[in-house]
């Protein structure tokens, strides 16, 4: 609600028949979601390639699969959650996500840049 609002006063669209929605698809204002999305994988691409200085192995363990058709190598062990504070908190949740990206895009050198 506060970024249609936001919208609406950046670009004064007051009226109920202006369309939100294809204002922020012409000017690339993506959903607060989305950024948030992807400044959370952004962070974990940070930390699975050691360019912080945080032990990532405290945090990170890679996921232990056979070698099929379908393996991946970046992909993380998953934690399980009982409780939904924990779900939901940022590794749980960045990590599924991580793991739902398709392989060129994960072991992307410019994965920073999109």
């Amino acid at each position: 609600r506060v970024q249609r609002r936001a919208v609406r006063f950046i670009y004064d669209k007051f009226k109920r028949s202006n369309s939100l929605s294809s204002l922020m698809k012409i000017n690339q204002i993506y959903l607060l979601r989305e950024r948030r999305k992807k400044a959370r994988l952004k962070f974990l691409y940070i930390l699975a390639n050691d360019r912080l200085s945080i032990n990532r192995h405290s945090y990170l363990q890679p996921a232990t699969t056979r070698q099929t058709r379908h393996y991946q190598p970046h992909l993380l062990a998953p934690y399980f959650a009982r409780t939904n504070l924990f779900k939901f908190s940022f590794f749980p949740r960045t990590i599924s996500d991580w793991n739902s990206l398709p392989t060129q895009l994960a072991v992307f050198s410019q994965f920073m840049t999109s």
